[in-house]
Formats: C-alpha cells, sequence, structure tokens
C-alpha cells in the first residue's frame, strides 16, 4: 500500500469530504456514512476514481444534473466497516475536524499528531487549491500569478495552518464573508512568481491531472518577455521580468528580482538550492 496516496488520499479529504451518521426514516440508530463530491463536465472525476483506488472501499456514483451546475458526482461509503477502513487508512495524516466526525461516526480513535507530507498538501490542493493571473497593479496588460488553497471555518482552518508551516511560504488570510457561505472564508495564498514555481515542483509528483493542467508553465515557453534595467537610489540594478500573454493567458506571469551589483554569488547560490530542494521533491522527498 503506497503511502503517499493515502496522504493524498487524506489532504483530498480535508478538503472535500466528510463523515457523519447518516439519520434515515425508519432506522433508530444513525447509519455512518463517507463521501466526496465533485463535479466534472468531462465524466467522473479522476480524482474521485483515484480517492477510491486509495482507500479500497466505496463507490463512485452519479452524475446529478442540475440547471446552470455543473454534473455531480460522489464517492460515497455507507456501511460502518468501510467507513471506519476509509477511517484508519488516511488518519495518520488528516486534520483534526476530519477526526472528529470519524470518531462521531464509527467511534474511531486517533492518538499521534496528524503527520504532515507534500503528497497531502497536494491532495488538499486538488481538493481546494487554484492557480491563477490577475491584473498587474502598476503594470497595465500585464498579469501577476498568484497559488491559494481555500477552507472555511470559525477562526484558521488547521489545515491552512499545516500547509504554511510546512511549504514556508506564502500567508494565511482572513476571515472574509462569501455570499452563501456558512462560515467564514480564510485562505493561503503565495502570490510570489519563485513561490508558486516551488509549490508546483513540490507537489507535482502526486498532484492530480486536472489542477497540474491548470497551473502555469514557464513563462518562456509560452509568454512574449520584456526586460529592462533601472538605477535604484543606491546604486543597485533592478531587474524586471515582465510577461505578457500570447495565445495562453492564464500562462502569463510577472516576475520583480531587484540585487545589488554585488549580490551575483548570493543570487547563484539561491538558485542551486532552489534546483536541489526540486531534485529532492521528484526523488526522495517525504
Amino acid at each position: 500500500m503506497d503511502e503517499h496516496e493515502l496522504a493524498w488520499a487524506a489532504g483530498f479529504f480535508d478538503g472535500d469530504g466528510w463523515a457523519a451518521l447518516s439519520r434515515q426514516r425508519g432506522r433508530r440508530t444513525g447509519q455512518p456514512q463517507a463521501r466526496i463530491n465533485q463535479s466534472g463536465l468531462d465524466g467522473v472525476p479522476e480524482v474521485l476514481v483515484r480517492f477510491r483506488d486509495a482507500v479500497g472501499v466505496g463507490r463512485i456514483g452519479g452524475p446529478k444534473i442540475e440547471d446552470r451546475r455543473e454534473p455531480l458526482y460522489w464517492w460515497v461509503a455507507s456501511s460502518r466497516g468501510d467507513v471506519a477502513r476509509t477511517g484508519e487508512l488516511i488518519g495518520g495524516w488528516l486534520s483534526g475536524q476530519k477526526r472528529v466526525q470519524f470518531t462521531a461516526a464509527t467511534g474511531l480513535r486517533f492518538h499521534a499528531a496528524p503527520m504532515n507530507s507534500f503528497a497531502w498538501v497536494a491532495g488538499l490542493f486538488d481538493a481546494e487549491g487554484s492557480t491563477s493571473l490577475s491584473d498587474h497593479r502598476s503594470h497595465a496588460g500585464y498579469k501577476v500569478i498568484e497559488a491559494a488553497i481555500t477552507q472555511s471555518g470559525v477562526t484558521i482552518p488547521e489545515e491552512l495552518v499545516r500547509v504554511h508551516a510546512l511549504l514556508e511560504r506564502g500567508n494565511v488570510n482572513g476571515p472574509y464573508v462569501q455570499e452563501g457561505a456558512n462560515e467564514l472564508i480564510y485562505r493561503w495564498r503565495a502570490s510570489r512568481a519563485d513561490d508558486v514555481r516551488m509549490l508546483l515542483h513540490l507537489l507535482d509528483p502526486w498532484l492530480g491531472q486536472v489542477k497540474r493542467a491548470q497551473a502555469p508553465q514557464h513563462c518562456a515557453s509560452s509568454t512574449a518577455s520584456h526586460r529592462f534595467s533601472v538605477g535604484g537610489p543606491n546604486g543597485e540594478v533592478t531587474r524586471r521580468t515582465v510577461c505578457t500573454a500570447t495565445s495562453t493567458p492564464r500562462r502569463a506571469c510577472v516576475r520583480t528580482r531587484a540585487a545589488p551589483r554585488r549580490a551575483v554569488s548570493a543570487v547563484h547560490h539561491s538558485n542551486v538550492l532552489f534546483v536541489l530542494a526540486t531534485k529532492l521533491a521528484r526523488d526522495d522527498w517525504p
């Protein structure tokens, strides 16, 4: 059994899943149930099949068709044994809220703190993450890249605190009030191009097909790049690389870097560390 896949499944369940006792008419006791909903225009979402294969139980249903909504599919486990097995397999990485749900549904107990893993972050990103572009504040027609993971809660969600602690990049922002939401909205965000690139490299071995396809690629492969240098007030050279979209607007990005002329060795050292971290993430990262 691949523990990286189970860690991914735990992150995915932390983002989109729930477990509970389902009350049915005519029954004196509740029936344990665990479920994950996903919408998709191209048939059963790949992530639901992947989750079912990881835990080895449950079934996939759908589609449910409603006006002005994408077709809805779901993975569901509806027997006490299958719900308990799901919780046992992914519980080592689950955050506290979902552990409480499994305990209430099946009596399952968890004694160790959740384990952190980049595979777990990839699962959470597959459920609630996004990469996007927005207009640059000072350069009309240019775009900036952003990666984000959104969660709701009464206070800052544990999942976002774990993501921030593990990646050591980005910030947790909120709360926000969102129309139609039952709870306050919080968001982990990374808006520096290098931070987004590092995130995607670290998660790539476990990221699902849809989110990998949505992730912007290197600017040089799909955008027109304009470079210029400006002398700063202290004699430093400010280098900006601003990328504008050609045929693929989603892949545009803005990258800004300022470095004194004498700091070339420090910049080189940073690049070496970036490459080393990337190799470790792909080959043998926890």
